[in-house]
């Protein structure tokens, strides 16, 4: 029985402890992406590598598409849709990364002198209530979840 109970120990230890990082971006790297629809896309892209691509849904009269959903190596997920004409929203799943991964990347690529950070660092949003860009982390066992919302 004890030994049954040290390799179960050992076991969630070990699982525990296999948290990924996130490669840190060259600065020129993060300024190219400063402007950019899709800083997230193109880093996953660059520093991780695309497992797959899915189009969700494309605009009824141009056909360009609006919504998609990718899938990178390390098992991050991104679904991005800006198929509304305010704004755009963005989700993505970090299997096992600490929160602390995830609040670097909103800070490579998002940072600004117009949102603050609440006390628990779960929410990025603007000072004031305004157009702008609303980050939130949800934090479960073994993913984070990071939605934004960036419109008017």
């Amino acid at each position: 029985m004890f030994r049954i109970f040290l390799v179960l120990f050992f076991a969630c230890f070990s699982v525990k402890a296999q948290q990924n990082k996130l490669p840190i971006p060259t600065k020129s790297f993060i300024e190219k992406l400063k402007n950019k629809d899709n800083p997230e896309e193109e880093y996953f892209t660059k520093y991780l590598g695309k497992k797959s691509e899915r189009i969700l849904k494309r605009f009824s009269e141009s056909k360009d598409v609006c919504a998609k959903e990718f899938e990178f190596k390390t098992g991050i997920k991104l679904k991005s849709d800006s198929c509304s004409e305010t704004g755009s929203d963005v989700e993505i799943v970090f299997l096992n990364y600490p929160k602390s991964e995830v609040i670097k990347f909103v800070e490579w690529f998002f940072n600004t002198n117009d949102n603050i950070w609440n006390k628990s660092k779960t929410k990025y949003q603007p000072k004031e209530e305004e157009a702008g860009c609303y980050f939130e982390i949800k934090e479960s066992k073994s993913k984070i979840i990071l939605s934004y919302y960036c419109g008017c």
